[in-house]
């Protein structure tokens, strides 16, 4: 399955990137290396997750974000990469706005 990364989420990759980033310097790298292999597995198991809000959702293997994509006839399309901590009010708020 073909995985798109919608501006949104890559929106959401640099603001988290940013974050880590100023934590501790190399973070920030590792979590975008640990969100680039998360979309890899997610070409093998888009589909079977849950659905929250009208979105599949799957946590990530490193962090605490949660990855939001709807699936497309030839694709997993992300839509969000949230922290897995924010309030479901909030969430679906983002979750809305990206329709």
């Amino acid at each position: 399955m073909n995985v798109v990364v919608a501006a949104g989420a890559k929106v959401d990759i640099a603001k988290s990137y940013s974050f880590y980033e100023k934590q501790s310097a190399g973070w920030g790298g590792y979590f975008r290396q640990c969100i680039v292999e998360d979309l890899f597995q997610l070409e093998e198991t888009a589909g079977i997750h849950r659905i929250i809000s009208g979105y599949h959702h799957v946590k990530s293997a490193a962090f605490n974000s949660i990855l939001y994509y709807r699936m497309e006839p030839d694709a997993a399309v992300v839509i969000a990469i949230l922290d897995g901590r924010i309030r479901p009010a909030k969430r679906d708020r983002i979750l809305k706005s990206r329709r």
